[in-house]
């Protein structure tokens, strides 16, 4: 009995020092990352800067433009050192999983990523430069324009972040009709009750203007019905 309890011990204290160890491993990483993005941080600031030439920026405290390189060096840093990233908390993970498991989190993570992406970049490119340039049209001669480089970068990676996660809509839906918590044929049912909750939330995760909430809301509609398609398919293999 107390070989049993002496084995269970061991065992406990090298889970530990193997997570520990990858943790280390995944601090290393983003660190040396961040520093190698704080190397080229003016041409990352650059990026979000080309989509309004027009806005005149300016910073309103000693550290506020020191603080915007080190916090677009920090998420330059994390985005670069995510294959580490994941490889280590795979490699930590993946010994306790059956195949299908395995299978169903390398799918789900692939799409999610993919996913991901496609929302960032759609912020990036079409989204941010029309709401940008639609606030432009509001500037008046008697009033100065002073936008904080801080506030700028808050806003732009803030709108980036929203919907690189709504268009996860997809990949969470695929997960919850594959536990059989969702069906194709509910989800179409209560269409009408879940536009009006995406306008709500669309309205609560932006800025508080119409632009931006209309701009968000409308591609959650059409990932809505993206997710009651991969639902009914995934609903339409269950029965078989």
């Amino acid at each position: 009995m107390r070989e049993i309890v002496k084995n269970k011990n061991l065992t406990m204290l090298g889970h530990l020092a193997e997570l520990r160890k990858r943790m280390l491993y995944i601090v290393v990483a983003n660190l040396i990352t961040t520093f190698i993005c704080y190397e080229y941080s003016n041409i990352l600031i650059e990026i979000f800067l080309k989509m309004n030439k027009s806005m005149k920026l300016v910073y309103l405290t000693p550290p506020e433009l020191f603080l915007a390189y080190l916090k677009i060096s920090l998420i330059g840093g994390i985005i670069l050192a995510l294959p580490i990233t994941i490889l280590q908390i795979w490699t930590f993970i993946s010994p306790g999983l059956y195949r299908n498991e395995r299978l169903y989190i390398v799918g789900s993570f692939i799409g999610g990523l993919l996913f991901f992406i496609t929302g960032s970049y759609f912020a990036y490119k079409m989204v941010l430069p029309t709401m940008l340039e639609f606030f432009q049209k509001f500037q008046r001669d008697e009033i100065a324009q002073m936008i904080s480089i801080g506030s700028y970068l808050d806003f732009v990676l803030s709108i980036i972040f929203t919907f690189g996660v709504v268009f996860e809509m997809p990949v969470l839906a695929a997960l919850l009709a594959k536990l059989k918590l969702i069906k194709a044929t509910t989800l179409k049912k209560k269409q009408p009750i879940m536009i009006l909750i995406i306008f709500i939330v669309a309205a609560v995760m932006t800025p508080p203007d119409i632009i931006s909430q209309i701009m968000l809301a409308l591609p959650m509609i059409l990932l809505l019905q993206l997710s009651i398609g991969i639902c009914w398919l995934i609903n339409k293999y269950q029965e078989e």
